[in-house]
């Protein structure tokens, strides 16, 4: 069972969140400069990093600009190329109809997420990522899984084109993360640096 992913009052429907879930940590980071607040929900109060888990990253005007669903792998085959565009545009009207007229369609790439379950096995989440360029120029994503539904969306992510990769902070992946922490690897091209 899912229910709605409501934070301070604010539905931003159609992204949802397993009914069993509930917040294990707030922090303050910084994102492009910006202070943000990292959300992370899970079933169970110890956070074990790349586990079964959510989290949200808001803006401190409660712009949501990130919101990665890890709990676990939805039902069902990808959707048509056709119809996952569909629904991510259809996500970002919802969640953000201002910043939603500002996209610019690009392409769909087909990836893995990833997550480990409380049997500490891998379980890989196929994604069709379907990309967006904003007039601001920034990417943007909605990553749609089994039966077209929304494990990713991502909006403002800058790019160093110097260094091909990645130069928005991402809190969203424990794997950066863990090597922001020293605690793991650098993540290679095209991730952010940590």
């Amino acid at each position: 069972m899912r229910k709605p992913l409501i934070i301070a009052k604010h539905n931003f429907m159609p992204l949802t969140i397993p009914s069993d879930y509930y917040l294990v940590e707030t922090t303050k980071q910084t994102r492009n400069g910006k202070t943000v607040t990292v959300l992370r929900y899970q079933n169970n109060p110890n956070i074990v990093m790349n586990n079964a888990h959510l989290t949200v990253i808001l803006a401190e005007t409660g712009q949501l600009l990130s919101y990665n669903d890890f709990s676990g792998i939805p039902d069902g085959n990808l959707v048509r190329s056709k119809t996952a565009r569909q629904v991510a545009e259809k996500t970002f009207q919802r969640v953000d109809p201002n910043y939603a007229a500002g996209l610019a369609f690009m392409r769909i790439d087909h990836y893995e997420r990833h997550f480990f379950d409380a049997d500490d096995s891998l379980q890989m989440i196929p994604i069709s990522w379907v990309k967006f360029a904003h007039q601001n120029g920034s990417y943007n994503w909605v990553s749609v899984g089994g039966n077209g539904t929304v494990v990713e969306y991502e909006i403002d992510s800058r790019w160093d084109y110097f260094a091909a990769r990645r130069a928005t902070e991402e809190w969203n992946y424990d794997d950066w993360v863990l090597a922001r922490q020293g605690k793991g690897p650098q993540l290679s091209a095209p991730q952010a640096l940590a």
